[in-house]
Formats: C-alpha cells, sequence, structure tokens
C-alpha cells in the first residue's frame, strides 16, 4: 500500500509544468525601475536599458554609463518584517502546523545578479533572475490538497547597439540568448518532507526544470524634444522580433510592441521625471488584463547621489530609494506583483534589497 502511495505521489508532483513566458512583463526589471512602477522605455537606470529600450543608451553626458556587479534578493515583506533568516523558519517550526500554515498564506522569494557594460552605443550584460512562489490548494487538479511551487527562472547574455542620427531621435537594437523556464510544480500534501526542501533548499528546483533556450532579438526607437529644462518623450519598442523559438520546447516567446511617454524637469544636479508605459500594445499575450499592462511611475535625483522613485507596477504602488556613492550603491524597493488573473487574486508584496559594485 505504502508502494502504491509512493506512486501516485510521483506522478502528482511536477505534472504541471509551462517553459514558455507567460506575460508582456520584462525578464529582468532593475530594481530602483521597480520602485518607479515599472517603467522603463522612455527612462531605465544601468543595465535596465539593455532590456527596456535599447534607444536610451545615447543619451546622457557620460560616455561610460555603467560598468558593475549588481546583485539583488527579494521576499515578502511580512517575512522580511518579522526578521526571519529561513523561509521555512517562517513558516511554522512542526511539520503539520508549517503546510497547514502554506494553506493560508503564500510565501515568494527571489534573487537577481547582472554583470554589465554600457557605454553610449554598445551594452553588454549577462544576467540571471530566479523566483518562486509557493501557495497551497485545498483541492489540487487530482481533487487533493497540494502545494504549488511557481517558479520564474530566467538567465541569458545580451548585446546592444545604439545610434542617435539626430538629436531628436535615437535607435537601437538588441541580439538576445535566453535560457526560460516558467512551471508550476505541484506536491501533494502527503509528501511533507519534500514541501519543506524545496521550500528551505529552492535552488533544488533548479534540476527539476527543464530549460527552454532561444535567441531573439528587440528594436527601440526613442523620440526626444529637449530644451534648457525639460524633455518631453516618446518610446517604442518591439521586442522578440518575429517571435523567439525556445529550443527544446514547442513554445515561443510572441513578438510584442509596447509604447510609453515621459517627461523631465532637469537642472544641472537635479531631475525629476514622470512616466507611463503601456506594453503588449497589440495583445499578443491575450489574455492578459490591462491593468498588468499599465506602469506608471515618477523618479527624483537629487545631487546625482540619491534617487527616490515611486509608481503603480500592475496596480500596486511601489516606492523606493538608492544610494549612488563612488564605487558602491545600495538601495530598496517595495513593490507587488498580481499572480492572478484580477487585482488581489494572488498579489504578492515584497521588498528588495540590492547592492552594485561598480561605476
Amino acid at each position: 500500500m505504502r508502494f502504491l502511495c509512493s506512486l501516485f505521489i510521483l506522478n502528482l508532483a511536477f505534472a504541471s509544468q509551462v517553459w514558455a513566458k507567460r506575460s508582456s512583463e520584462l525578464v529582468y526589471t532593475e530594481p530602483f525601475d521597480l520602485a518607479a512602477g515599472g517603467t522603463t522605455l522612455t527612462r531605465a537606470s544601468q543595465e535596465g536599458i539593455v532590456f527596456a529600450n535599447p534607444a536610451l543608451l545615447p543619451l546622457g553626458a557620460a560616455y561610460i554609463r555603467w560598468l558593475g556587479l549588481q546583485t539583488g534578493v527579494m521576499i515578502d515583506r511580512d517575512l522580511a518584517e518579522s526578521g526571519s533568516t529561513r523561509i521555512g523558519d517562517a513558516a511554522g517550526a512542526g511539520e503539520s502546523n508549517f503546510v497547514d500554515q502554506l494553506f493560508g498564506r503564500s510565501l515568494h522569494f527571489g534573487q537577481t545578479t547582472t554583470l554589465s557594460f554600457l557605454n553610449q552605443n554598445l551594452a553588454i550584460t549577462a544576467f540571471n533572475r530566479f523566483e518562486v512562489d509557493v501557495a497551497g490548494r485545498r483541492f489540487g487538479d487530482a481533487g487533493l490538497p497540494t502545494i504549488d511551487f511557481a517558479v520564474e527562472a530566467y538567465a541569458g547574455a545580451l548585446t546592444s547597439l545604439a545610434t542617435r542620427p539626430w538629436r531628436w531621435l535615437s535607435l537601437g537594437l538588441t541580439a538576445k540568448h535566453l535560457y526560460v523556464a516558467e512551471p508550476t510544480i505541484s506536491v501533494p500534501i502527503a509528501d511533507q518532507n519534500r514541501v519543506r526542501e524545496l521550500v528551505e533548499n529552492p535552488n533544488d528546483l533548479r534540476d527539476e526544470v527543464k530549460i527552454g533556450k532561444g535567441t531573439g532579438a528587440d528594436v527601440g526607437a526613442l523620440f526626444l524634444w529637449q530644451n534648457h529644462s525639460l524633455d518631453l518623450s516618446l518610446g517604442l519598442k518591439v521586442e522578440d522580433l518575429g517571435a523567439t523559438k525556445l529550443s527544446g520546447t514547442e513554445e515561443s516567446i510572441p513578438q510584442t510592441m509596447h509604447a510609453g511617454v515621459g517627461v523631465a524637469w532637469h537642472g544641472t544636479t537635479e531631475v525629476l521625471h514622470l512616466s507611463l508605459d503601456f506594453r503588449d500594445v497589440l495583445g499578443a499575450y491575450a489574455e492578459e488584463k490591462t491593468f498588468k499592462k499599465v506602469y506608471v511611475g515618477a523618479r527624483v535625483m537629487v545631487r546625482q547621489m540619491l534617487g527616490l522613485a515611486v509608481g503603480l507596477y500592475q496596480g500596486i504602488p511601489s516606492f523606493g530609494v538608492r544610494m549612488d556613492l563612488i564605487l558602491f550603491k545600495l538601495g530598496v524597493t517595495a513593490y507587488g506583483r498580481e499572480l492572478g488573473d484580477y487585482p488581489g487574486e494572488k498579489q504578492r508584496n515584497m521588498v528588495m534589497i540590492y547592492t552594485s559594485l561598480g561605476f
């Protein structure tokens, strides 16, 4: 009997796997840009330019825009406020209590790393982003209680080229090689030891996930009107030009088009930038709701050392602060993501702490 139960559990585990990208969100958004509501088409920070709109590269006076390493860790805000050092500890001490609590709450955590070089015409970056969402379902696909591990795993290398043929127009092209996986792994509640292992050691999930690999391209444009104190900008981007086929799967990342507008008031050392982005204008992700495609944000830079940002990311307030020192940067971003189909269904409130070493 125990053997049959073990086989039943094994067949249920990892039953639902999806490798393709499931939304129009960027595979990586720079943390300070997340604080500004995820707006990136008319202004982006550091390596975020490569993912957002390569046409932003020629802007600014500095020839070398960024050379360095950035790492970030994200976690549920309530876990961060509790000061828990281990995800499993925060969920409860006893085995049954631990699993029971997963039906009343969710866990979301992850990390990002980027290594990048950017100047006004060329950018090269390597990155990885890994996030795990853990939530319980009283009635899984087989009618039994399960714990779902929704994984978002991305990595790759990107190279961008950009030019500014006229003062009012900037153009950019990004070539990219991506590793993408977005499976939902369901583990029956009867396998409590496996649930705990995956929660406490999420890197084990990497070994369970099949990765889709693909090579693609993005094209971006920025139309810009400037005077001594005011900038008006329109950003356009075609992402995954012609679709990016993922080898090892039957899936591909569809071609999407995005548009954004921005306005900036600036002095010699301060700037206020307001922006609005609308992603997937033509509806390539037909089932994605409009509230997930609209991004609104504001950024303030003071003395080019202190950055403050606020915004709405998928309709959820976001905010953050960043300190830019000579070779070291430190920042904190609070934001939310809606993993469900309507506002409040599966909202995850996150805090991200990140550091950079470079110039």
